[in-house]
């Protein structure tokens, strides 16, 4: 997605991969079944968060709009889920 790409996201996130923070996929997988998945993942966009995956922060991102977050959490819960 063009959002994630020209974001910081990439710097730490892989769809894959794991690097400093969870694999795209491996969200997705976390966080499918969650009815309001889209909407948790854009807060922690915008308003980061720590602990959930380790001890890595997750960085705020105030510069995006609700509708931009939105949009990448939807990218990110389209994905094919990791395995667990």
């Amino acid at each position: 997605m063009a959002a994630v790409n020209a974001s910081d996201c990439i710097r730490c996130h892989g769809v894959d991969r794991r690097y400093v923070g969870p694999a795209f996929n491996q969200v997705a997988a976390r966080y499918q079944g969650r009815p309001d998945a889209v909407d948790y993942l854009a807060g922690k966009i915008r308003n980061g968060g720590a602990g959930e995956w380790g001890r890595a922060l997750m960085p705020r991102h105030p510069q995006l709009s609700e509708e931009q977050a939105r949009q990448m959490a939807q990218w990110v819960m389209s994905l094919p889920p990791a395995a667990q």
